[in-house]
């Protein structure tokens, strides 16, 4: 390729909240150079009488401090906590910049922790036993109303709620206002939070490791793996117009050349069968970018450690590269597994199709295909191309292409 196809809008800044710590682009890039995951014994909450012990939890030191803060829900803390850093590196924190801007949210479960509460409430003691305070937050838009709210946004806000891929969709959804022209910036967000209830729930409905009474651990795409360790997280990206962003002098971090979704036919919460999997989705992102399949060096899948989805993602990647395809990688490993992890995965790619640094497999001894190149020692990418793939239960299909902003 002898020059950038045009991008579709540009990625100017990055806010982590995560078991590592807060920060923006420079946290995320030393993630991805030590490759060291947080995945631990879980301390928030006892685990006794589970049959699963492991996590990647947020600490308390993470979350929003001010006093404003402290009346608001761990997971709104999380969203806005994120949310700030990302404004913060792109310098998109004027009032006259940041005001008419869109936010949009990815999560899978929204406030459930406190949605919990309140109807424990109400069954233990009756009318008497809820709370006013608690209710606003159990409507599934209340974190997008409190950043709103935090950050004095009046564009467009949305919340977007899908398993396992709602923070693709938050970015894909926020690509898809910027091209209608109904913002010049978007806040895409991607937060879910891990709490007991949801915890145990889970495990009763054996969804994380170790299903088959084996070793508990995270193996996405191994022969060996079992289910996925469960994380939690917020991650912001601001993203921009590049019209926008070269106006203000923004700081381009990475280029979005495309982002689209779709979904396979198959039975509810159930993973496509490999009878009803193409990778039609990749071809037209490909087409709609102008880069031919070869020219994307790096690609993030999400696959969580659970056999089916593992298996069908990998057939979709196969098929749409072959065996000379990308390098295959995630951070699934290092964070943990939740519905929004995507938003972490397109910050993670922003960093790699820029600085050329990747989280590597390492754990990866038996790989669960041999036609497909895993990422399994550190290394940089052929191209600066980075996918971002990712495949849900109930059959949800997200694809958005990373690379270098406009020169």
């Amino acid at each position: 390729m002898t020059a950038l196809p045009p991008c579709r809008a540009v990625i100017t800044g990055v806010g982590c909240v995560s078991p590592f710590g807060l920060g923006g682009s420079e946290l995320l890039a030393r993630l991805l150079r030590t490759n060291a995951s947080a995945i631990a014994p879980i301390r928030n909450f006892s685990t006794e009488t589970f049959p699963h012990h492991l996590g990647a939890e947020v600490v308390a030191t993470n979350l929003v401090q001010d006093e404003e803060g402290r009346r608001w829900s761990r997971v709104s803390q999380m969203a806005v906590a994120a949310c700030r850093l990302a404004v913060a590196e792109s310098r998109l924190s004027a009032p006259e910049a940041l005001h008419p801007s869109a936010l949009v949210v990815g999560t899978e479960f929204g406030d459930l922790q406190s949605t919990e509460a309140f109807n424990a409430g109400f069954l233990q003691r009756g009318p008497r036993g809820l709370r006013a305070l608690l209710f606003p937050n159990t409507v599934m838009n209340s974190i997008a109303g409190l950043v709103s709210l935090a950050l004095g946004i009046k564009g467009p806000i949305l919340t977007l709620n899908q398993a396992g891929v709602a923070g693709e969709l938050a970015v894909a959804r926020a690509i898809m206002l910027l091209t209608a022209r109904r913002a010049r910036a978007v806040i895409a967000c991607g937060v879910d939070e891990l709490f007991s209830v949801l915890y145990d729930v889970l495990g009763r409905l054996h969804i994380p490791s170790p299903r088959d009474g084996g070793e508990e651990a995270c193996r996405p795409f191994d022969q060996h793996h079992n289910g996925p360790v469960l994380g939690e997280g917020a991650t912001a990206l601001v993203i921009e117009t590049v019209e926008h962003a070269q106006a203000r002098g923004a700081t381009m971090l990475a280029g979005v050349y495309d982002a689209r979704w779709g979904a396979f036919p198959t039975r509810a919460h159930r993973y496509p069968k490999p009878a009803h999997l193409h990778h039609r989705l990749l071809d037209h992102t490909f087409a709609a970018a102008a880069i031919a399949s070869s020219d994307v060096g790096v690609a993030y899948l999400s696959g969580s450690g659970d056999p089916q989805h593992d298996t069908a993602e990998l057939d979709i990647i196969s098929g749409a590269f072959g065996s000379a395809g990308p390098l295959l990688t995630s951070v699934t490993h290092l964070n943990g597994d939740y519905g929004s992890l995507g938003a972490l995965r397109v910050a993670a790619a922003t960093i790699t199709a820029t600085q050329g640094v990747m989280p590597s497999l390492s754990y990866l001894d038996h790989p669960l295909r041999a036609d497909v190149r895993f990422a399994r020692h550190a290394g940089s990418p052929p191209s600066p191309f980075v996918l971002v793939h990712g495949l849900a239960r109930d059959g949800v299909q997200a694809a958005l292409l990373i690379g270098p902003p406009p020169v």
